[in-house]
């Protein structure tokens, strides 16, 4: 899942770039920070490490490579960010996860408000989906009751399944190759996103 999210979001960032020639800064502004997202998901996933430690092959060894140098990345961070990722290691990643949902949102909406074309008029509900998604984990880190951290934990994944059919659509209306591959790679992450939990009684785990 966080493999495949990480490829999603490289791909976002290519996107960005490969705009009808120019760079979309909401989109890169919005890619940067899903991508600084994941280095704090990758440094400060212990939960998800442990689960990966006793797992074998490519992947695992992958992951774990990724880790170590998410966390000598967030070693140059600011100490009192650093404190308040480790405090929310879930909460505060998903929302910067949401931020590259609130850069397609605002791009999509700019573009068709000048062209009216289906892309970016799929590109703006798209934004918005990611944005509810990833929005609905990051709240889940926050509240304190398991029912709603539950209830928020399959909102989620629902709102970003419907994202991925979305992407779908963008990808075969604009052909754009990052766009194609990030709706294979999310197609994953989204399938493994509705066997997650985070755990209220052991503190902020999310489990998958």
């Amino acid at each position: 899942m966080a493999l495949c999210n990480i490829v999603g979001d490289c791909c976002y960032l290519g996107f960005a770039f490969a705009t009808n020639g120019f760079v979309s800064f909401p989109k890169l502004i919005g890619a940067c920070f899903a991508m600084l997202a994941h280095i704090f998901l990758l440094a400060y996933g212990d939960e998800q490490a442990r689960m990966v430690a006793n797992e074998h092959g490519k992947l695992a060894r992958i992951f774990f490579a990724l880790r170590q140098s998410a966390q000598q990345v967030v070693r140059v961070l600011p100490t009192g960010l650093q404190r308040a990722v480790h405090h929310r290691p879930i909460g505060i990643p998903f929302f910067m996860l949401a931020m590259n949902g609130l850069g397609l949102l605002i791009d999509g909406f700019l573009r068709f408000t000048r062209d009216l074309s289906f892309a970016m008029a799929d590109q703006t509900i798209l934004g918005l989906c990611v944005l509810i998604g990833t929005g609905a984990f990051a709240i889940a880190d926050f509240v304190r009751a398991q029912r709603m951290a539950d209830f928020l934990t399959k909102v989620g994944p629902s709102v970003l399944m419907g994202a991925t059919v979305l992407s779908g659509l963008l990808a075969a209306s604009t052909r754009n190759p990052f766009v194609i591959v990030s709706v294979v790679a999310f197609t994953v992450t989204n399938f493994a996103g509705f066997f997650t939990r985070i755990d209220k009684e052991k503190g902020q785990h999310l489990h998958s």
